[in-house]
């Protein structure tokens, strides 16, 4: 138990048991609690300027319980005794009229191993005073002004401290306290009449040594490439190669890729790979992707899942034979699992779902440079994809929207962003058979996701010259 966050621990601890007293009394056979508490300190900044100063406690806890195999599940944002009470018997009411499955279940889940060295508390951050953030707002605003053709939309620095715990009937008692700072930027780019799209970015730590020089290196890059927009020219319509940033990978692609890895999609069959599939080669030799929980510099990093379950790295693509599903309890029984791996996702206001925690593809054996070259010895022009606004449908694999801020590339290299341009194709054909190359370098994303500049052919582009 954390000393800096003992009191709010205990009171965690003190209202899961209560919970769970109230609603084993009123029928349950199963309970599990899961309990938050959160502590955030926001500086906001709007049209150039700082605008309001917040700060918010609060505790939010969700109570799931079964009943002759019938889920029920009721939240609340309340430590009082009496709402508690009502609130417990409210699951077990709606338990009692659900349908039953046999997947249901609330198990006892292994302790911590001895070897988890993940921290993700800083007492020197716990202890930052408002005037310090306040300094900290301060230079995201002068860092993102500094270019006047920059315009701020909003923005914002948070200081972030909560502890979450869950515990059930059958022996499970998980706890943990986390903190971190961050800040976000929203804006566009303006020079005379030329204007670029809005863009947005995120950035954390959880070291206030770290903050003052990943914030401004992480605002100037930002500022900087947005304002590359600027510059635009037209673009060719054809079919072939297409460059992927390692944003557009996590946004197109990567992001596809996850509703196949959910456990629980797979149960329903709408995935494109079953059980049967694992072990086999599904996607090209060069993809490979893990979900690592345990990078304490990412907003998903986690010791445990939403049922309790002691997280652990997971490889779901080992060089394009599919390794693994994401498993919550419901998804291990449905699909004959032994154990599930830890990957139960959401908090104390809903059921427990599936999801990954920091999902990240590997790189290829050569630099990005070198890939951009030799891609345009096959194809002299092509598209640089940065962000995409449109729709990728997660069960086909089919994508098609805006390519916005999309470089229009020469030889290899970015020439001018290209005007109106949209793009199509297909995930799985892209990682698969059109699957071009990998770069070496991977980038981390809004502090989540890490991925390489991927090239892939067979992808349809639409110009501005028609």
């Amino acid at each position: 138990m954390s000393k800096y966050l003992k009191a709010e621990e205990q009171q965690l601890e003190n209202t899961a048991l209560e919970l769970q007293s109230h609603a084993l009394k009123a029928g349950a056979e199963a309970v599990e609690v899961c309990g938050t508490f959160l502590h955030k300190t926001k500086i906001t900044l709007e049209k150039q300027d700082f605008h309001l100063a917040s700060t918010d406690d609060n505790y939010v806890f969700g109570i799931r319980t079964l009943v002759e195999g019938k889920q029920g599940f009721s939240s609340c944002n309340t430590v009082d005794p009496k709402e508690l009470k009502e609130i417990a018997a409210r699951s077990v009411q709606i338990a009692a009229v659900s349908p039953q499955n046999p997947f249901i279940s609330i198990e006892a889940g292994p302790n911590l191993s001895s070897d988890t060295k993940l921290n993700l508390f800083d007492k020197e951050l716990f202890q930052v005073s408002l005037q310090t953030q306040k300094e900290w707002a301060r230079l995201l605003k002068d860092a993102a002004t500094r270019d006047k053709r920059f315009r701020l939309n909003e923005g914002s620095i948070d200081i972030v401290a909560g502890a979450t715990l869950v515990s059930n009937s059958k022996g499970t008692l998980m706890r943990a306290t986390e903190n971190a700072a961050y800040w976000s930027l929203m804006g566009m780019g303006v020079d005379g009449n030329q204007i670029t799209s809005f863009d947005y970015f995120q950035e954390m730590a959880r070291n206030p040594i770290q903050v003052q020089e990943k914030l401004l290196l992480s605002t100037r890059d930002f500022c900087s490439q947005l304002l590359e927009g600027l510059k635009t020219g037209p673009t060719k319509s054809y079919k072939g190669l297409v460059a992927f940033s390692p944003r557009a990978v996590a946004q197109i692609l990567l992001s596809g890729l996850a509703y196949h890895f959910n456990g629980r999609n797979v149960v329903e069959g709408s995935t494109r790979w079953s059980a049967g599939d694992l072990g086999q080669c599904v996607l090209h030799p060069a993809i490979s992707v893990q979900d690592l929980p345990w990078l304490s510099d990412r907003t998903g990093a986690a010791l445990f899942d939403r049922e309790g379950i002691p997280t652990r790295n997971t490889t779901l693509l080992n060089k394009g034979v599919l390794s693994e599903f994401l498993l919550d309890s419901y998804a291990t029984k449905a699909l004959g699992q032994a154990h599930s791996n830890g990957h139960a996702a959401g908090g104390p206001s809903s059921l427990p779902g599936v999801g990954a925690f920091c999902l990240c593809m590997e790189g290829g054996i050569e630099p990005r440079s070198a890939l951009m070259v030799r891609a345009a010895a096959q194809q002299k022009e092509y598209l640089l994809i940065h962000r995409f606004s449109g729709n990728v449908d997660p069960v086909t694999g089919d994508f098609s929207g805006v390519a916005k801020a999309a470089d229009w590339c020469i030889d290899g290299k970015p020439a001018y962003v290209g005007k109106e341009t949209l793009i199509s194709g297909n995930i799985f054909e892209a990682l698969k058979d059109g699957l071009f190359g990998l770069s070496k370098e991977r980038v981390v994303i809004n502090a989540s996701e890490e991925c390489p500049t991927l090239i892939a052919d067979g992808i349809s582009v639409t110009g501005s010259q028609r």
